[in-house]
């Protein structure tokens, strides 16, 4: 086994190959010579009997009763083939077994004795057949009733002859299977090995290149064959794994990326701001002030990190997520009331609208999702209408239960945003102008919904309002 093992592929199917190769054509070999063996029997048996026919033919009773032979019995060995000149034994028996009459060449040797169940069967078929040997050769024999003798007792004719012919037939045949079927062996297993490289060629390429494939080249894919079979699967799930694994980069590369360049301008603030605070004594309004900026961007650095995690956590993949069955309903609701308290600063009210969701069954606003962070989704997009909303301005949050979804709008009155804008907005770091005046932001809380709708299959998009202000519609099938 051990070593059945360290043999390569490509070996370990050409001797499968050969394996079956030889078992088919060895089974084919021995019926094949059953076969020609059973036919030259029954060829030599017709032959025999045919002959035998002949030899009654010739047989006459003389005028006391005694049989003999006609003189030309040897013509008749002659002319009937395959049996040579002088190499038939010819004998008469009674039906008790006894020895009436025989050619001159015949001994009690040649003669096989006349047993009662061969003796029904000649006198019911009209011949019988049997083998036996003499000096090394074996003889069939036929017992043949003789219906031309004019005698009360029927009599027996019984014939033995050489088998050399067929024997020799027999051996030629056994001996050029025994030399063929090892050459036809052995040319299969070359053709076989060689066949079996051609086969194996697309995935020893595959081999190759999934060698120089490194980590900074992993946009690189395997060539996958036209045909659609085993290899062409292999190939396609290795570059499915590739593209998972360059997303997998891509996602870690793009998270330094962004942890580096958003908390660089805090820092940097922080820095320059301390050391301004230590470049000379400052009254107790002045470090009062200096504390509060501070506090301003340690809040931004938390919410940043909090952010960064977040989009880290979600373009990890699946696995990351902690998926149940929850209400949308109350996921929403929740939300609502933690950001009541930041509305209220700002004069704005929350108008809630479920009516749709007031008759639906529990089961049909339950759906499949992360239920904390779909909690940050809906806490982006509420607090996002807030900042961007007027003082003394209302926010709907309304619910439509469809058939076949679910879908919850959130809607602001503020200025809205340019057409040009609407496809930017969920991008990561990107901020509408003018932004900056009106309130401080990342630019990941946006990005950061749209990654979350997309890890649970729903759908995220925005439309400025007819008269006033933008809607924010989430859409996800019921589950």
């Amino acid at each position: 086994m051990k070593l059945w093992q360290k043999i390569s592929l490509k070996l370990k199917l050409t001797l499968l190959f050969g394996l079956i190769f030889t078992g088919m054509l060895s089974g084919f070999s021995y019926i094949l010579y059953r076969e020609f063996s059973n036919l030259q029997s029954e060829e030599f048996d017709t032959t025999l009997y045919n002959y035998a026919i002949d030899v009654a033919e010739s047989l006459d009773i003389d005028s006391y009763g005694e049989v003999e032979f006609d003189p030309d019995i040897i013509k008749l060995n002659e002319k009937i083939l395959p049996f040579a000149l002088g190499t038939s034994y010819i004998s008469v028996l009674d039906i008790n077994g006894k020895v009436i009459a025989r050619s001159s060449n015949s001994t009690d040797e040649h003669i096989v004795p006349l047993t009662e169940a061969k003796l029904t069967r000649v006198l019911k078929k009209g011949a019988s057949y049997d083998v036996l040997n003499f000096k090394g050769t074996p003889h069939r024999a036929i017992d043949y009733l003789l219906p031309v003798l004019k005698i009360d007792s029927p009599l027996i004719l019984q014939i033995s002859v050489p088998m050399t012919n067929i024997v020799n037939m027999n051996k030629n045949l056994l001996r050029f299977f025994l030399t063929s079927v090892p050459i036809m062996m052995l040319i299969s297993a070359l053709i076989g090995y060689f066949f079996v490289g051609r086969a194996l060629q697309p995935m020893l390429e595959i081999i190759n290149k999934t060698k120089k494939i490194e980590i900074n080249k992993l946009e690189e894919r395997v060539p996958v064959p036209e045909a659609k079979d085993e290899i062409w699967l292999l190939a396609d799930t290795i570059n499915h794994l590739l593209s998972r694994l360059q997303e997998s980069f891509e996602s870690q590369e793009r998270f330094i990326q962004d942890a580096s360049h958003q908390l660089k301008t805090p820092l940097a603030i922080i820095k320059g701001e301390l050391e301004l605070f230590r470049a000379e004594p400052r009254n107790e309004k002045e470090t009062a002030q200096f504390f509060e900026s501070m506090s301003q961007e340690i809040n931004f650095l938390v919410k940043l990190t909090n952010d960064l995690l977040i989009l880290a956590r979600v373009d990890s993949g699946a696995n990351s997520l902690t998926i149940s069955r929850s209400r949308l309903d109350e996921i929403v609701l929740t939300q609502v009331s933690r950001l009541t308290k930041l509305a209220y600063q700002k004069k704005i009210s929350i108008q809630l609208d479920f009516d749709s969701f007031e008759h639906a069954s529990e089961e049909a606003l339950s759906i499949k999702c992360d239920p904390d962070l779909l909690g940050v989704l809906f806490y982006n997009l509420i607090e996002n209408a807030i900042k961007y909303s007027p003082e003394s301005s209302t926010i709907t949050v309304a619910g439509k239960n469809e058939e076949e979804s679910l879908i919850v709008v959130v809607s602001d009155e503020g200025e809205g945003i340019r057409e040009d804008q609407l496809n930017k907005i969920f991008d990561r770091f990107f901020r509408i102008e003018g932004s900056f005046k009106r309130a401080m932001g990342s630019g990941l809380g946006l990005a950061i919904c749209k990654v979350v709708a997309d890890a649970i299959g729903a759908q995220l998009w925005a439309e400025n309002n007819r008269e006033k202000g933008t809607s924010f519609y989430f859409k996800v099938k019921k589950s």
